[in-house]
């Protein structure tokens, strides 16, 4: 694997040491870049990080994440045309309604809400991308596409918690949006499998390290999982998604306390989303050791969890607080020594390849191009994948994405608690 540009990148680059729980052979990367500001960037400061079986592979996925970010934070106000919806009609511009993007159920607003309910004579900033389906224009809120995204092009109103979901660097474009739509369809399928927890324990098959080992030939998979340091749970969401998606639990001990991660990937190739979960939830470890060095009152146990507002806060909740562990279905069978294959197993048809996503029965691929000059100049393309009412994931626990979940009358979903997804 050749080493990638990586001049954009002005600031720090850290080789991370290789704990001791960690397999041999695998190495960790962290890139930042300070003052983006300078650049037009709608953010001062970006960080990348990323794991491999070498060190190029490592620094590869560290700077492909910094350029991601970076990418998605520039917009150019010649790019966006500033509308309510009738005005698009009357220019006869194809869209998508507003409606489509804003992830919460209509219940969810009340008065202490911190987002604006969306107003059909609202004029706010729209970009163009294009339906990959048909091929075909369409204009999508620039608020469902930039990261962040500048609220002042939008008369000041903040109508949702934006997320990176689906943001996607590669080689070329069509690697990019690949990327970007895998990474779509695992935020759906773990966003099922955590609310609906209760339900899917019952179904999902889960691999304990023995279990795996026995399954699988591959070599990688076997580095990975044949580690006696750590303990392992392999969940695999064939009955939820239609392409091959697996979440991987690992506890591994610190300083006299038993730590959680976890990693989840989403790949056309079974062994190739095993494996990229996993590596996902060894990168975890020193995100959670470092995490575990902030102050106390960082993350605080209050009625309702309130306090739980970020990514970083989500995934430390469960090892500053252990005892919540066993209010979820999902973290108690992850801690649980055996296997479990459901009787009467479920599964979903699945897709392999990407000239097979037609078969999903989906109305649109949304894609917008982000990348900059600067950025191309790198090697790299950059997109937005969106893919219109599948699930997302919030930072904010009192605020979760409910919308698409489409829950029933009286349905109990699983939102108590907060979900560890880093």
């Amino acid at each position: 694997m050749k080493l990638i540009k990586d001049d954009l990148i002005h600031g720090n680059r850290y080789q991370i040491p290789t704990r001791k729980c960690l397999p041999t052979g695998l190495f960790q990367c962290y890139v930042e870049a300070n003052h983006l500001d300078l650049l037009a960037s709608n953010t001062k400061f970006i960080q990348g990080s990323g794991i491999g079986f070498s060190q190029v592979e490592a620094n590869n996925s560290a700077v492909g994440e910094w350029i991601e970010r970076y990418a998605a934070s520039h917009q150019d106000i010649q790019d966006l045309v500033f509308a309510t919806e009738t005005d698009l009609n009357n220019q006869n511009k194809s869209y998508l309604p507003v409606e489509t993007f804003i992830p919460f159920h209509s219940e969810q607003y009340c008065s202490s809400f911190p987002y604006q309910e969306w107003n059909t004579q609202d004029k706010i900033s729209w970009v163009e991308g294009q339906n990959l389906l048909n091929q075909e224009s369409v204009w999508i809120p620039a608020f469902a596409v930039h990261l962040p995204h500048n609220t002042d092009w939008d008369q000041k109103k903040n109508y949702t918690l934006q997320t990176s979901t689906g943001i996607s660097a590669g080689k070329n474009l069509d690697d990019a949006i690949i990327g970007g739509f895998l990474e779509c369809a695992e935020r759906n399928a773990f966003a099922e499998f955590w609310y609906r927890q209760d339900k899917w324990i019952h179904h999902v098959p889960m691999f304990n390290q023995e279990a795996v080992l026995s399954s699988f030939q591959n070599p990688k998979i076997k580095h990975l999982f044949n580690n006696a340091r750590v303990q392992i749970k392999l969940f695999d969401l064939s009955p939820i998604s239609p392409i091959e998606t697996h979440v991987v639990v690992l506890y591994f001990p610190y300083k006299g306390q038993l730590f959680q991660s976890m990693g989840c990937a989403t790949r056309f190739n079974r062994e190739e989303s095993i494996i990229k979960a996993c590596l996902e939830a060894y990168q975890g470890i020193e995100y959670a050791i470092g995490l575990s060095q902030k102050p106390e009152d960082w993350i605080e146990n209050k009625v309702g969890f309130k306090a739980i507002n970020s990514f970083d806060k989500h995934f430390a909740f469960y090892n500053r607080f252990p005892q919540y562990r066993k209010k979820s279905p999902i973290l108690q069978a992850a801690l649980l020594e055996g296997s479990f294959f459901p009787t009467n197993e479920m599964s979903q048809t699945k897709i392999h390849s990407w000239e097979d996503v037609n078969k999903l029965n989906l109305s649109h691929i949304l894609v917008v191009p982000l990348s900059t000059e600067d950025v191309q100049s790198q090697g790299y393309e950059v997109v937005r994948v969106i893919v219109p009412n599948w699930n997302l994931l919030t930072g904010v626990h009192t605020q979760p994405f409910l919308k698409n979940l489409r829950a029933q009358l009286r349905e109990n979903l699983f939102t108590t608690y907060p979900h560890p997804f880093p």
